[in-house]
């Protein structure tokens, strides 16, 4: 295996392990971006628990005027779109892991002056 198990393929160099300086910098961004995307889905998560709760209180409070279907058919669209999220959150979480990994790796590639040659 020529990426040695890393999680994630080089773009700038197929099939080989050249250019350490920019796979870390790579790498770097990429962790970057996941730990944005992971807060702002967690701010989501958060925001739909409170639009249910919300929702949940308006329909208790007009129960006469509206029906239950109405209800069950939105919460249940929201509990999905939650379990959605949080899935996203989890998979993000245990992909930090790996992205450390490998940008502690192509650092040190870096700063050695290691170029797979």
């Amino acid at each position: 295996m020529s990426d040695h198990g890393r999680p994630n393929h080089s773009r700038f160099a197929e099939n080989s392990d050249a250019f350490p300086l920019r796979q870390a910098l790579r790498c770097r961004d990429e962790l970057i971006q996941t730990v944005i995307k992971t807060a702002l889905s967690a701010v989501l998560a958060c925001l739909l628990v409170s639009f249910g709760l919300s929702a949940h209180r308006l329909f208790d409070h007009h129960r006469a005027k509206a029906g239950v279907w109405g209800e069950v058919l939105l919460l249940g669209v929201v509990g999905f779109v939650l379990l959605l999220t949080v899935r996203g959150v989890v998979l993000n979480l245990l992909s930090f892991k790996g992205l450390i990994g490998e940008w502690r790796l192509w650092s040190a590639r870096a700063r050695t002056g290691w170029d797979g040659s």
